[in-house]
């Protein structure tokens, strides 16, 4: 492909992902977080968890008629606010041909333990007190393995790739799955993670991670916006140095500072990028 060829490419793809960040707020705003009727609502009674867990399926638009297709999903935590603009977003990209038509999943928090879930299980969910109890990770973890992601297999035409995201304390639980569980997924999408809490413990633990691995190959993107807090930048500073320094040829890694964004915002404003970038994985 000659330069000016991609030259062209990359302006029309930057005006695409500029036109869909600005549909994406209109709907938004249009929306108020509302699922249209096509969205599927159920739940599943989690013997891990010793609860009921909310489950949220966005399917494609043409999953009804084309019956034989199969599709890649993607596992969106913080369901009921990060899945309804992922799902959204994918939905556009797919129609230009930067992404393939996919299965989105929305995983809702219960009343009240988000935080427990999405900490890890070697650290404190809240760091303010001497006496926290530790986090549930390995068990909301192992819960998504083994009880969710079958349940999606078992139910809807998925082919084999699957993806997850997390925002925030989610972006920590996302790192978090790959360290403990770095075949589940085949990408990891890590937006604004906590990468700070416990002195850069986690920073810590993928670098012992890294040391003892020698055949990772997943995909991962991380993204912080360039208006988030010094202690959100030194984490993710951090972690992307540590990650850089290895340089595994298997480790497809991508990361970016998002402008003009904070720690609300980076995720529904960097989302798009990270959907283009696995979009060029999964169409290549």
């Amino acid at each position: 492909m000659s330069c000016n060829k991609k030259i062209i490419i990359s302006i029309i793809s930057t005006l695409i992902i500029s036109a869909i960040i600005g549909a994406f707020l209109l709907e938004f705003y249009l929306q108020s977080n509302k699922y249209d009727e096509s969205v599927i609502q159920t739940s599943i009674n989690s013997k891990i968890m010793g609860e009921e867990r909310d489950v949220i399926i966005h399917l494609p638009e043409n999953y009804e008629v084309n019956t034989t297709k199969k599709y890649p999903v993607m596992y969106v935590l913080d369901g009921t606010s990060q899945d309804i603009h992922t799902a959204f977003k994918i939905d556009i990209l797919s129609k230009v041909k930067l992404f393939p038509e996919a299965i989105v999943v929305g995983i809702p928090n219960t009343s009240g333990n988000r935080s427990r879930d999405f900490t890890p299980h070697y650290m404190k969910i809240d760091v303010e007190e001497a006496n926290s109890d530790l986090g549930n990770g390995d068990n909301f973890l192992k819960f998504i393995e083994t009880e969710l992601i079958p349940y999606i297999n078992s139910n809807y035409r998925q082919n084999g790739f699957s993806s997850i995201s997390g925002n925030s304390r989610g972006g920590l639980f996302t790192l978090y799955a790959l360290l403990e569980r770095p075949e589940l997924f085949d990408a990891y999408m890590c937006y604004s993670p906590a990468f700070w809490r416990e002195d850069y413990l986690i920073v810590n633990k993928t670098k012992a991670f890294f040391n003892s691995e020698h055949n990772i190959k997943t995909h991962l993107f991380m993204s912080l916006g360039d208006l988030e807090n010094d202690k959100m930048k030194k984490g993710y500073n951090a972690m992307v140095s540590l990650i850089n320094g290895f340089n595994y040829d298997d480790l497809d890694f991508k990361h970016q500072i998002t402008k003009n964004a904070n720690h609300q915002s980076n995720s529904y404003k960097s989302t798009v990028y990270a959907l283009e970038w696995l979009g060029n994985v999964l169409q290549n």
